[in-house]
């Protein structure tokens, strides 16, 4: 996959999480945005590096989020 589709797709993950102001899990996110979990995965790791989201493991799931937990 190139890195500009992942930038576009941490865009998309962004803007979600942005809109939503909670936490949700990837498969969720995945759901939500209509990319594969796979996707979701690269774009929340693009975020994740620049400090931009949170990530918290649950019961064997990641979720993510915009804000601190």
């Amino acid at each position: 996959m190139e890195l500009e589709t992942i930038g576009e797709n941490a865009g998309k993950v962004w803007r979600t999480l942005n809109e939503m102001r909670g936490k949700i899990s990837i498969q969720e996110l995945s759901r939500k945005i209509n990319l594969s979990a796979e996707d979701v995965a690269l774009a929340v790791g693009w975020l994740a590096r620049e400090n931009n989201i949170f990530i918290q493991r649950h019961n064997y799931l990641l979720y993510v989020s915009h804000d601190a937990f």
